[in-house]
């Protein structure tokens, strides 16, 4: 009778190992599962990275004919835009383009056309301090290694931009990379501003709504 008993203890001991096991197992996989896609996402953000950098440098290197047709089919683009949504009647856009225009380095620049290239400056390096930022932090998983790539690596691009455009015959401007910067810092701060917030409300969900 003794030895029985202990052989049911061992049974039991031996099935809540299987049990913890088992979950453990569970656990490990899911945490796999995750490091797996967030891997997978990492490669795709340094992917879209590069060919924006890409993008950035085949557009500094166009010939100032080229790149000033460009500027037209935008305005082309936008007035077809235009003639069907009426924007420029409007006192939104009224307000957007003054203040572009009074904005943009003091009110130097103030016909559409340079309006037009000066803010796809502020939003092409808007979208790569963006995605800079979003590869840093997946990269490290350190907000400061984000903030600092989203920065540097911007700002070395305008850099290399302005100095290639000496190549086509273009003039290198001191403006543009000041927007180009202004551009990346903001979405740059922007990204990490969006990731403390979803760390508070992460926080905010943990100790207040406990999962079970």
């Amino acid at each position: 009778m003794y030895p029985q008993n202990f052989v049911i203890i061992d049974m039991n001991i031996l099935s809540d190992c299987h049990i913890t096991c088992h979950g453990q197992r569970r656990k490990t996989l899911k945490l796999l599962q995750g490091v797996s896609k967030s891997k997978k996402i990492c490669i795709v953000v340094f992917i879209l990275l590069v060919v924006w950098i890409f993008i950035i440098i085949h557009f500094s290197l166009q010939p100032p004919d080229i790149s000033h047709n460009q500027s037209l089919t935008v305005i082309k683009i936008l007035k077809k835009i235009n003639s069907f949504f009426d924007i420029t009647h409007t006192s939104i856009y009224i307000k957007i383009t003054n203040f572009l225009k009074g904005k943009w380095f003091f009110g130097l620049y103030k016909s559409t056309n340079m309006v037009v290239r000066k803010s796809a400056h502020f939003g092409i390096y808007f979208l790569l301090g963006i995605i800079a930022t979003i590869f840093g932090y997946m990269y490290s998983r350190k907000k400061l290694i984000g903030l600092f790539l989203g920065i540097g690596l911007s700002m070395t691009v305008a850099v290399l931009d302005e100095y290639n455009q000496g190549f086509v015959e273009r003039t290198s401007s001191l403006d543009d990379v000041i927007i180009d910067g202004v551009g990346a810092t903001i979405g740059t701060l922007l990204v990490i501003f969006l990731l403390l917030l979803f760390k508070f409300f992460k926080w905010l969900r943990e100790r207040f709504f406990p999962v079970p």
